[in-house]
């Protein structure tokens, strides 16, 4: 079972989802905050963590 990185999912509004469009908006802005996370710090991880053959998710 793979696991699923969820650091910017908790930080959803849900009391501003109010359908289907808005939580995909809300999942979407998540997954660019993931990903802007792992730009920034996976050289530095690997730098630091160097062949310790971590996945992305454990860098994060």
């Amino acid at each position: 079972r793979l696991h699923l990185c969820d650091q910017h999912l908790s930080h959803m509004q849900a009391d501003k989802i109010m359908n289907k469009h808005n939580l995909l908006l809300e999942v979407c802005l998540a997954a660019l905050h993931e990903g802007q996370s792992i730009k920034t710090h996976l050289k530095r991880y690997d730098a630091l963590y160097e062949g310790s053959g971590h996945t992305t998710c454990t860098a994060l």
